[in-house]
């Protein structure tokens, strides 16, 4: 039997769309804008204390853009994105940067989260137990040192990604990617829907991409393409 081909790594793999085949390319940009748009998610987010590494946080920023959590919190001396590991995702994302974790903290609970820590401790609540029909923060320490004290006291609680190997901890990227899939699956099942988005919500959300991209595209940075996010433009758009 011969082998499915599978695309190699680091290739992009065109996604089905479900869009009409007769739009003009700069409409099918707009319309899977749209679509995208309509599949984000408000109620889960992401919060940084302290990583360093842009490689660690730009794959961070890919896994949120990936899986549809729209908000990311940097805290402190989070490192800005690395553009050949983020391949520019950043400009779908809202970010958001606080300069301590008090103030971040603050931000969130006036926005109605639930803020979890992610540790690699055997005794915290496995990341399939959380409750996600709130609104819920996933909070990440430094590679090094983790979480500060003062964000491990100020979380409701403690989860953890359950490993029944010998190593028994991952890398800050790799936790994310599993805690943000698995959040957002759980949230999507939980609401029973793509998003938590009103649609006025969705359709600021798209307005905003919509004319980021003709600004980009007006100064010459993007050529004509019908998708964002799969072509070979320099900005990785």
């Amino acid at each position: 039997m011969t082998p499915t081909p599978r695309p190699l790594a680091g290739h992009r793999v065109p996604v089905p769309e479900g869009l009409p085949d007769d739009l003009a390319p700069e409409e099918r940009r707009k319309a899977r804008m749209r679509r995208v748009a309509s599949r984000r998610l408000g109620g889960l987010t992401v919060a940084l204390d302290n990583v360093h590494d842009p490689h660690n946080i730009s794959a961070v920023l890919r896994s949120c853009e990936g899986f549809g959590v729209q908000n990311v919190h940097l805290i402190g001396l989070s490192a800005d994105p690395n553009r050949a590991v983020s391949m520019g995702c950043e400009k779908w994302l809202t970010l958001h940067r606080h300069a301590t974790a008090e103030a971040c903290v603050a931000a969130l609970r006036r926005a109605g989260y639930a803020l979890w820590a992610a540790v690699p401790e055997r005794g915290a609540c496995p990341i399939e137990a959380l409750d996600f029909t709130g609104r819920v923060a996933l909070v990440f320490g430094a590679e090094r040192d983790g979480l500060s004290d003062a964000l491990l006291r100020a979380c409701d609680g403690r989860y953890q990604i359950s490993m029944p190997g010998f190593s028994q901890s991952l890398n800050v990227s790799v936790a994310a990617a599993i805690s943000i899939h698995a959040g957002a699956t759980a949230r999507r099942r939980a609401l029973g829907s793509d998003t938590d988005l009103t649609a006025d919500e969705a359709e600021a959300l798209a307005g905003r991409w919509i004319a980021a991209d003709e600004l980009r595209r007006r100064r010459g940075r993007m050529p004509a393409t019908d998708a964002p996010g799969a072509s070979s433009s320099p900005d990785g758009s």
